[in-house]
């Protein structure tokens, strides 16, 4: 078993046991933000973690007589978890598997029939490879895992189109409609049988008495819920997908970069909060610079503060202004540009100021 997840309103909660020792992490993640946050991870950045955890495992295997144990790789998968819990899962088996190979290469195959999708254990178990060189090994797991991260990966970003696109070719049903008829397709990865019980949200530990449960039900006044366990990444897309459609929150595709997100404040929202592969700010940093631009590209005021914006850029390239005078000029000069324009002034005035702000 992977985990244990519980659904709070707009919130998922999800319970991982990290290690032999039995200890749990418990994480919190906006329902619909985490799902559309899988659809928009992007390959080069999936094979990149799986690289650095490959190569880990690698040095470890060479520098030290004993196994490596998952206690090794606790620090490196919760930062994963931190970022998001699909990642997680896949990283957390991936380091699973590396540790099983040294110790019952005769069981991987098993457990990679049962976490993988069909369609990427028919592809490569067929050739699986086992191998002592730990080297050779963590490539090839690492290939096989991380595909099928990408197939599931896109598979879902497809079923996200067909739920809230209005280009569908179900845009005649409900949302809740569509997810149903995708669920009854073969293939969908969304049929699972969920195992269920009753939990409390407060986020207690599973080795607590019940007397320090009765208390902490007290003193928070959880709700109890249902609490499902995940045995199969499908089983975390599935219930995240209907949960979200159920609370119908509002998927929605970033105008920047073209991903789905559920907005996390305003549900009017154009863009994610992302940072997209290339670029170094969020899409809602972006799309605020692209409408500012587009509202006051024909402003006068607007059009003066990016000569001298300029014309200091240019100093500052050239060694005639230290970074520091840069910035407050910067910061000053952008200070005035939004008031002169809010304030409705005209572009003598604005040049003045820009004037008073210029540095000898």
């Amino acid at each position: 078993m992977i985990g244990w997840v519980l659904f709070n309103e707009k919130d998922l909660m999800l319970r991982f046991t990290m290690s032999t020792s039995g200890v749990v992490e418990k994480t919190p993640y906006s329902l619909g933000g985490a799902i559309t946050d899988f659809t928009a991870v992007s390959p080069q950045i999936s094979e990149k973690l799986f690289s650095i955890l490959g190569k880990k495992f690698v040095t470890d295997v060479s520098g030290r007589i004993d196994t490596p144990t998952m206690g090794a790789y606790v620090p490196f998968l919760r930062k994963a978890l931190e970022s998001n819990p699909y990642l997680f899962i896949y990283l957390k088996f991936y380091a699973e598997c590396l540790i099983l190979s040294c110790n019952n290469k005769s069981a991987i195959r098993d457990v990679l029939e049962d976490f993988l999708c069909s369609e990427i254990a028919d592809e490569f178990l067929p050739t699986m490879l086992l191998t002592n060189d730990a080297e050779e090994i963590a490539s090839w797991l690492g290939k096989v895992i991380c595909k099928d991260m990408e197939f599931r990966r896109n598979r879902t970003k497809h079923q996200i189109e067909d739920i809230v696109s209005p280009d569908s070719s179900l845009a005649k049903y409900t949302p809740a409609q569509r997810l149903y008829i995708i669920k009854c397709e073969s293939g969908s990865g969304l049929n699972r049988s969920f195992n269920m019980q009753m939990a409390s949200e407060y986020d207690f530990e599973r080795s607590a008495n019940l007397g320090t449960v009765k208390a902490s039900l007290i003193d928070n006044a959880s709700g109890i819920l249902a609490e499902f366990e995940i045995n199969n990444p499908d089983d975390l897309l599935a219930l995240e997908l209907f949960h979200t459609v159920k609370g119908e929150l509002p998927i929605k595709k970033c105008r920047c970069c073209g991903e789905y997100f559920v907005p996390s404040g305003r549900s009017d929202s154009e863009y994610c909060s992302r940072i997209s592969l290339g670029e170094n700010k969020r899409c809602a940093q972006i799309g605020a610079m692209r409408t500012f631009k587009g509202k006051y590209a024909e402003n006068p005021i607007y059009a003066e503060y990016n000569r001298a914006y300029k014309r200091n850029h240019s100093r500052l390239r050239n060694g005639k202004l230290y970074d520091e005078e840069f910035r407050d000029w910067s910061a000053a000069a952008r200070k005035a540009r939004d008031e002169f324009i809010a304030e409705n002034k005209t572009v003598e005035q604005f040049k003045l100021r820009l004037t008073e702000l210029e540095i000898d």
